[in-house]
């Protein structure tokens, strides 16, 4: 049996005091349709990320760093504590760290993106427009519709970085890592509209496909 491990949101219940660790029914509907082959590995926050790769071993073929949650380095707004966001960057950067190390495909959606860009030193700011469809444009200039739930953007990549699509404001939608199998979509691909264009998708998981088979 494969795995594709997958990061959670956090939620902080409202009628009790409890910390939960969450992910949207439309992922499992996501590895059902498109990681056919592999199950999703939901990641608790409680167990080292190192746990789950030792126990694993070559059956673990790659990691997905989910959406939800602000990063704990932007500004603090209603729907963030600082707390849980800080909780979540510190865990994902254990995953980063070694999925650099061990060349294992990561994959980042929204949220998950914008984890992977500030861990290279990328740029991130709010920005307007970027909640509902939009257009966004490839290195080859061809335009599609991609989903967008998120306030920051990332407007410039670090150097281990290269732009594979921007949106028309010229933030950065897509991006992958120079020397390894690191890819980010600020869309999200488990929703609506989120595969009208899969080739980034495509790339990073025919990788996933290659590390274990």
């Amino acid at each position: 049996m494969k795995f594709i491990a997958i990061s959670q949101r956090i939620i902080e219940n409202d009628s009790y005091v409890e910390i939960r660790e969450a992910l949207s029914c439309e992922w499992g509907e996501f590895f059902q349709t498109h990681l056919c082959g592999f199950l999703p590995l939901p990641l608790s926050y409680a167990i080292p990320f190192a746990t789950y790769a030792k126990a694993l071993g070559e059956s673990l073929a790659g990691v997905i760093l989910s959406g939800g949650n602000d990063l704990s380095s932007l500004s603090p707004n209603p729907n963030n504590l600082n707390s849980i966001s800080k909780m979540r960057d510190d865990y994902e950067g254990e995953i980063i760290a070694h999925c650099m190390q061990e060349s294992m495909p990561l994959l980042g959606i929204c949220r998950g993106t914008q984890r992977i860009a500030e861990y290279f030193g990328s740029a991130l700011e709010l920005l307007s427009g970027h909640v509902g469809n939009h257009q966004v444009m490839d290195s080859k200039n061809q335009s599609f519709i991609v989903n967008s739930f998120h306030r920051y953007g990332i407007t410039a990549l670090g150097d281990s970085l290269q732009c594979l699509t921007k949106a028309q404001d010229e933030s950065i939608e897509a991006f992958s890592h120079k020397l390894k199998p690191i890819f980010g979509l600020m869309w999200h691909i488990e929703r609506a509209n989120g595969m009208e264009n899969d080739a980034i998708f495509q790339e990073w998981f025919k990788m996933v496909k290659a590390n274990k088979v």
